[in-house]
Parts: structure tokens; sequence; C-alpha cells
């Protein structure tokens, strides 16, 4: 009898210092975690890559297109591997036209007048790693990049609607007639309405 007391007070402290951990220490453990993981993803953009590893160089490809003079004057994106930082982080495309890059300071450089490609991909990278922004040119419109997540707007009311509201007014106003009261809901009704009601 004292061994299955014994057994059973074993079994309640371990459900205690079981329940214990789980209220106490799990959340923080989480929130470490994911702080963790947030300072790992920070630490990965300023390396150029992403938290597999993949580096940004290495996830897309670029046509540089030249002036008369030999500068820079774009880049054309001719591939971006899907899911990798350059599509992540920006939403870049194929056919995309990457005419500026901004930098984690807001310092803008426009490609056009560089004197090499590299010096373009080198801009690119700054904005990588310093959390900014690509200016590119997107068939006849500029964007820049990463979009802005827009919220949707409301939808307007159908035309339908608005006419099936005007119906049930003019229903309403016709069972009053109907009822000998006015439009107002009187018993009375205004002159004109007992005189359309009598003829």
């Amino acid at each position: 009898m004292r061994m299955a007391f014994g057994l059973v007070s074993i079994l309640v402290t371990i459900g205690v210092i079981a329940w214990l951990m789980h209220a106490i220490y799990l959340p923080d453990t989480q929130a470490s975690l994911a702080a963790q993981k947030k300072a790992d993803t920070f630490l990965n953009q300023l390396n150029g890559q992403d938290d597999n590893g993949v580096k940004m160089e290495d996830s897309y490809k670029v046509f540089p297109d030249s002036r008369d003079d030999g500068k820079l004057q774009d880049l054309q994106v001719t591939k971006v591997l899907t899911g990798g930082p350059m599509d992540v982080k920006f939403g870049l495309q194929p056919n995309d036209v990457i005419i500026a890059a901004i930098d984690g300071h807001a310092v803008r450089t426009d490609l056009n007048g560089l004197n090499s490609d590299q010096d373009g991909k080198d801009a690119i990278r700054d904005a990588y790693t310093g959390g900014g922004q690509l200016i590119v040119e997107r068939g006849n419109a500029q964007l820049t990049l990463p979009l802005a997540k827009s919220t949707p707007s409301p939808v307007p009311p159908s035309p339908t609607a608005a006419l099936s509201q005007q119906q049930q007014q003019t229903a309403q106003k016709t069972e009053k007639q109907q009822e000998g009261k006015s439009n107002d809901g009187s018993e009375t009704g205004t002159m004109n309405e007992i005189n359309q009601r009598l003829h």
C-alpha cells in the first residue's frame, strides 16, 4: 500500500515538473529559437546568401547592355532561380531590366554610366546585403522591388444590387398605398394620394 502511494506521489511530481517545464521553459525556448532564426537570416543576408546557403550571385543571370562609349547602360535579367535569394528577396523575374540599385542607406546607384557590368552587379549585391531595393523596367512599367504589399480595395456595390434596393423601396411604397397609408406610413395620406386611389 505504501509502495503504491509512493509511486503515485512520484508520478504526480513528474507530472507537475513536466507541466512547469511546458508552461515556463517552452515559451522561452520557442522565443529563443525564433530570435536565433531571425538573427541567422540577417547574417545570411549580410553574407549575400539565403537560409539554405544559396549565394545571391548564383540565383540569377544577367546580360549587360553597353552604351556606345563602352560604359554600362543596364542589366537584362535572363534567368532567376525560383525560390532563390533574388526571387525571394526582390521578386526579380526573367526579362526584367535592372536600371538602378538602392543600398541599405538609401543611396541610389544608377547602372547607366558605370564602368562595367561587374560594377552593376556589385551595386545589386549591396542592395541585397543591405536590405535595399532594385529599380527595374518590366514591360512598359518601372517598378521598385520588392513590390509593396497592397491591401485589396473594397468592392463597390454592383449595379444590380443598387437596382434591387430601388425595386424594394418602390414595392414598399406600393404596399403602403394599397393599404391606404401615405408613403410615410400614416393612415390619412396626402390629398394627392387619396385622389390617386379614388381614380
